[in-house]
């Protein structure tokens, strides 16, 4: 009999469930686990596709991998050569998709990383560098550590593990290799993650005068949700990098992410000063205008962005965006009729506007309040698209 179907999040939960089941049996019976390593990966296996038969391939091996994860990090002694081939082999030889064994590889490079086997950790990282940034980071770190033993003394230069290391965050900032890709090791406080942390605030002394190495950053602690270590990070590249558009829009829009209006608009100001000629930063303060419902700012930079030649029909787009956070409903229905006047060629882009100001007009305060959102949202992004403001 087929089995019926169950929301996604339901499944997610019960997933988590065995994950917890498996985790204890584990740290329960560690040692029986280790000397029937085919017997095990075949139980959870079996587990899988008797308790989710429809599960799809790459949760099923992510599960795989989780359970692997969690089996090496409860072992009690380094484990040998022998050991670790057979793990990776039972591990391997359970999962659906047999190509791509990049997790799996850096479980067991971390493993020797804690047991200070740093050149057989190399060996599993290499295959896998530039596929995720932080592997190359892991890289650095063993360079780095076979450094600093075979170096305790302090040194005047540096010797050619420390370059070894060196070379490989550079390799990194250069290929702007993802820091994402690798989902199991993707919570905040992971042993691969503090590795990429360590060396990357290693990279800040080395090389000062690269700004790659603070997009990095910047860009991780966006995934991570790491607002402290952003705000941090942007103080030091800003100062630094006075003139980078990169960092001053990761300001603006962290400053307005964390409702400092007075913040924010001081980088506007920046971005004036730094970019006399550019459409961005008066798209930006016309925005945290917007935000801040004051009039007076928003005529103010209205005025500038038409002598600054700003597209017409956007400027009458963030009219009817402006109204529409006041709550102003006729006056919103007003200026978006003239706002597509402007924008020939644009039609289906209108007509979903069009759909969501209804909304925001026509519907109960809940409606209104969420279509209001939706459509400065829609805007705000039309508008970045229009004018190639990065993100």
């Amino acid at each position: 009999m087929e089995e019926a179907w169950q929301p996604e999040a339901l499944r997610n939960r019960r997933l988590e469930q065995l994950r917890a089941t498996m985790d204890d049996y584990i740290a329960k019976n560690t040692g029986l686990v280790e000397g029937n390593l085919p017997v095990f990966f075949g139980h959870v296996a079996a587990t899988l596709d008797k308790t989710f038969p429809d599960l799809d391939d790459r949760t099923y091996d992510d599960f795989i991998d989780a359970t692997a994860f969690t089996l090496l990090n409860v072992t009690r002694e380094a484990p040998t050569t022998e050991f670790l081939e057979k793990f990776l082999r039972h591990a391997m030889g359970n999962k659906r998709r047999r190509k791509g064994r990049a997790t799996l590889d850096v479980i067991v490079a971390l493993r020797l990383i804690d047991s200070g086997n740093y050149y057989q950790a190399i060996e599993y990282l290499m295959p896998h560098r530039s596929y995720d940034g932080r592997t190359n980071a892991a890289v650095a770190y063993c360079y780095y550590a076979l450094s600093l033993a075979k170096n305790q003394k302090s040194r005047l230069r540096p010797d050619d593990l420390e370059l070894h290391a060196r070379e490989e965050m550079l390799n990194v900032s250069r290929v702007r290799a993802p820091l994402n890709r690798l989902a199991l090791f993707n919570r905040k406080d992971n042993r691969l993650n503090t590795i990429f942390w360590f060396m990357l605030d290693l990279a800040f002394t080395w090389f000062p005068s690269e700004p790659e190495f603070y997009r990095m950053g910047i860009t991780k602690t966006k995934d991570d949700g790491d607002i402290e270590r952003r705000n941090h990070l942007l103080a030091h590249a800003t100062e630094r990098f006075s003139d980078d558009r990169f960092f001053l829009a990761e300001a603006f829009n962290t400053r307005v992410e964390l409702r400092n209006g007075s913040g924010a608009a001081a980088v506007v100001k920046q971005m004036m000063q730094q970019f006399p000629n550019d459409l961005e930063p008066l798209y930006y303060g016309m925005k945290l205008a917007i935000l801040g419902a004051q009039p007076r700012s928003y005529a103010t930079f209205r005025k500038l962005a038409i002598l600054k030649e700003f597209p017409r029909f956007l400027l009458l787009m963030l009219d009817t965006v402006f109204e529409v956070m006041r709550n102003h409903k006729t006056e919103s229905y007003v200026c978006f009729e003239e706002a597509k006047k402007a924008s020939p060629g644009r039609d289906y882009y209108i007509t979903s506007l069009e759909y969501i100001l209804r909304d925001f007009i026509e519907g109960d305060e809940e409606r209104a309040k969420r279509a209001r959102s939706a459509f400065f949202m829609s805007v705000d992004q039309y508008c970045m698209q229009i004018l190639k403001v990065r993100e």
